[in-house]
Parts: structure tokens; C-alpha cells; sequence
């Protein structure tokens, strides 16, 4: 996403288009389960079709990729917190970006609740706890597919927190963060000894759950920019073996459910972000400039593709996907037609606003 405060870097968009498709093949999955049986071509492949089965059951770790990127991002703005951020213009900048969206979802949850929506509703959008108020999901979701919306009151929270991060990693270096997230590790494996493996939900949807992983975002953000990776930069061998290594520990992972999960997310995600901005890719002006125009429709993709597809599956009467076939054959119809809804709610709800934004650095 374009910035005035950071030169334009595409490929953190190509990756949020990434993150975005993650999520949507999670939510796509129907009754897809990981047995032999459910290829849909006879068997065939099955090495492949594992391989892809894993990511799709995983793919709510599309997530943890937002939120390291998110980290990564602001700390590059703020040039490892050395830029002065006027607190007042970063959060102005921030309620452009982020409130059309989740406003508009908003009211078209309380409408589809207007039978027991109460002003309550208005005051959990200002207090940004669209992470509450649902058993396993975001606010609202039991009367509308709105169960993304819980990230943007996390995000939101992580916005309020980070101009002092950025403050303190200027004045105290790397070990401050590395100090600060040993404490959220640390408090979640309190939680896990004190309530048990049931918290696990609570803190994925949560703050506590998930600021490391942004603080992360944020280390990875600084080794980046001081040079610890320089010796890859452009090297694609390097590049390649560090996103693969990442990858295949990420995909260990699945599954895990443990006060470990999210930091160790977070890390290998931070190896992709990294050995990616580092190779040496994209030749072609236009394939970056695409896959770019998806990331800056990420935010869209992401907040509309359950009521989409779901408005989809009912006006065509399909039911959810139960081979990997069917769910590919799903994929190629439905998703061009959330990105093109996603393309509409951009330029008429996000970018007028986006238009508005400030210059917070200096």
C-alpha cells in the first residue's frame, strides 16, 4: 500500500495478496478433510495434494502473515523509530485507512441484527472490541459472515501502542523488543498452565495473543534495514533456501496448538518476508504491477470474501466443496468475482478516504 511516508514497496503488497488467499482457501475448505479419498482424481498426486491440503487447513495463518507485515511496514516507516511520528497525524491516517471498511460491515451487521441491536453495538465499533462478542470468531458473525472483522479492532490496538514501540526501539535498541515479546511469551504460557489448551481461541483473537508477532514484524523489520540480511539481498539461492527452510517449519507447525504457536508463526513468516523482498524477481514491470493492485485490494478481499461466496453458494445453490477438484474448480469462479467487488469497494470506500491522509514522520 502507497504511503507518503515510505517509498512504495510492491512486493509487501504481493504478500498481502498472499495472506489474503490463505485465508479465503481456510474459509473454502467445506468439508474437505485429510484423507486419501478426498483428491477427486482417483488418488492421484496424493504427495501434491497433501502438500495442499495442509495449507488449506492451515491457511487461517494468512493472519499471522498480516500482522508481521503490518509490524515490518511501520517500522520501516519510521525508519526503526529514528523518525520523529506525530502521534496525533498517525492515528488520523490510520482511522482513513481502516474505518470506511469496517464501518460499512459494521452497519450492515447491525441491520441484519436489527431485531436485537442495541447502541451497545456502536459503542464496541469506538472502543474497537470487534474481537468480543462472539464464542469463536469476530462480533457479529452469528447474524452476518462478518468473522474477519475481529483483526481490525487487534490492528487497531497495535496502532494505539506503536509510535512508543517505535519510540523505545530508537531509545533502547533491539533487546527492548526482544525483551517485550519474552514477556507476552511468557504471560501466554501462564495462560495455558492456569486455563488450559481452551485458551488457545482467546488468544488468537486477541492482543495479547498476538503482539509479538507484530513486535516480530518489527525485528525483522530492523534486521532487514541494518544489513544482517544484506548478504542474501539479490543472492536468489540464499533467498530461495531461506524461504523454503521457513515454509517447511511453518508447515510443521500445523496443528500445533500450543503458547509457542503464534511467536514461532510469526518468526518463519518474517524469514518469507524478508528472503522474498531480497530476491531478485519480477522482471516483468507488469506482473509486479498486478500482483501489487491485488495487495492494495487485500483489505476488501479479506472483510468481504465470507459474504460473497456465501451470497455465491446460495444464489447457485453450490454446496461447500468436498474434494480438492471441486474446491479448485470453486476458487476459479468465486474469487475473480470477490476481487472485482473488492475492486469496487477500493476505489469508492478506501481510496477516497486514503486521498485524505497526512504526512506523520520526520
Amino acid at each position: 500500500m502507497k504511503s507518503l511516508n515510505l517509498n512504495y514497496m510492491t512486493r509487501l503488497d504481493h504478500l498481502r495478496f498472499w495472506a489474503a488467499l490463505l485465508v479465503i482457501f481456510f474459509h473454502f475448505k467445506g468439508k474437505i478433510t485429510l484423507s486419501v479419498d478426498d483428491v477427486g482424481i482417483q488418488g492421484a498426486f496424493s504427495s501434491l495434494s497433501n502438500f495442499i491440503k495442509n495449507w488449506i487447513f492451515a491457511g487461517s495463518t494468512g493472519v499471522s502473515l498480516f500482522l508481521v507485515l503490518t509490524g515490518f511496514l511501520f517500522c520501516l516507516i519510521s525508519d526503526l523509530g529514528h523518525k520523529k511520528i506525530k502521534y496525533s497525524g498517525f492515528i488520523y491516517n490510520r482511522v482513513l485507512r481502516i474505518f470506511p471498511m469496517m464501518v460499512l460491515l459494521a452497519f450492515i451487521v447491525i441491520t441484519a441484527s436489527r431485531q436485537t441491536s442495541t447502541p451497545m453495538d456502536i459503542f464496541r465499533i469506538l472502543t474497537l472490541q470487534l474481537n468480543t462478542g462472539h464464542s469463536y470468531t469476530g462480533w457479529g458473525h452469528q447474524f452476518y459472515p462478518s468473522g474477519p472483522i475481529w483483526t481490525i479492532g487487534v490492528e487497531f490496538q497495535f496502532y494505539l501502542l506503536f509510535p512508543f514501540l517505535a519510540l523505545f526501539l530508537a531509545r533502547f535498541g533491539v533487546k527492548y523488543l526482544l525483551g517485550l515479546i519474552l514477556l507476552i511469551v511468557l504471560v501466554k504460557f501462564n495462560l495455558f498452565v492456569l486455563k488450559g489448551d481452551s485458551i488457545y481461541y482467546n488468544l488468537y483473537h486477541s492482543i495479547v495473543g498476538r503482539l509479538d508477532q507484530f513486535l516480530i514484524g518489527m525485528l525483522f523489520a530492523v534486521l532487514y534495514k541494518t544489513g544482517f540480511f544484506q548478504r542474501i539481498n539479490g543472492n536468489n539461492i540464499a533467498a530461495l533456501c531461506i524461504l523454503i527452510f521457513s515454509l517447511l517449519v511453518l508447515m510443521g507447525q500445523f496443528g500445533n496448538k500450543n503458547f509457542l504457536s503464534f511467536t514461532i508463526e510469526a518468526v518463519c513468516w518474517g524469514g518469507v518476508v524478508v528472503s522474498y523482498l531480497s530476491m531478485n524477481l519480477f522482471h516483468s514491470v507488469i506482473l509486479d504491477k498486478f500482483l501489487a493492485k491485488l495487495g492494495e485490494l487485500s483489505f476488501s478481499i479479506y472483510l468481504l470474501h465470507l459474504p460473497i461466496i456465501d451470497m455465491l453458494n446460495k444464489t447457485f445453490s453450490y454446496s461447500s466443496p468436498t474434494t480438492l477438484t471441486e474446491l479448485f474448480l470453486a476458487f476459479v469462479w468465486k474469487v475473480p468475482v470477490v476481487i472485482t467487488i473488492a475492486f469496487l469497494t477500493f476505489n469508492v470506500v478506501e481510496k477516497p478516504f486514503m486521498s485524505l491522509r497526512v504526512k506523520y514522520t520526520s
